[in-house]
């Protein structure tokens, strides 16, 4: 099964490069749940269900003129995947431009995503999933 699961995160990916929100949301359980570190942390950064997709890029795009996720690796936990990436940004309004290290767990349940939290600390992504780092 977790075999399984990193193909469903990777189409999951594949989906939110593509801002697919129907892929999107046939991916994830109804209760889904994000938590971002990016995207609305004025409000604590969680989305659910299935109105994610719509109010978390509509929150992306009003903080962020782009907004480009790259998946280095997955990395098969069980029960969860860990994605290790980078975020490449630039501030809508500000111009202020970075690239970070981006870290996310997926947990899955029945072949579909029903949480995910992103970290930019690798210890705290590698603890969450269940590893040592």
């Amino acid at each position: 099964m977790s075999k399984q699961n990193v193909e469903v995160v990777r189409r999951w990916f594949e989906f939110y490069n593509r801002r697919d929100e129907a892929g999107l949301t046939q991916l994830n359980t109804p209760d889904y749940e994000m938590r971002s570190v990016f995207a609305g942390i004025e409000a604590g950064g969680i989305f659910r269900g299935e109105a994610f997709p719509a109010e978390y890029f509509r929150t992306l795009d009003d903080a962020y003129e782009q907004f480009e996720l790259t998946a280095e690796e997955f990395i098969d936990v069980g029960a969860a995947v860990l994605m290790v990436g980078r975020i490449a940004w630039r501030g809508r309004g500000s111009g202020a431009a970075g690239s970070d290290p981006l870290f996310a767990v997926f947990w899955l349940r029945a072949g579909k995503v029903f949480r995910e939290e992103s970290f930019k600390v690798r210890a705290e992504a590698f603890e969450a999933a269940g590893l040592d780092d």
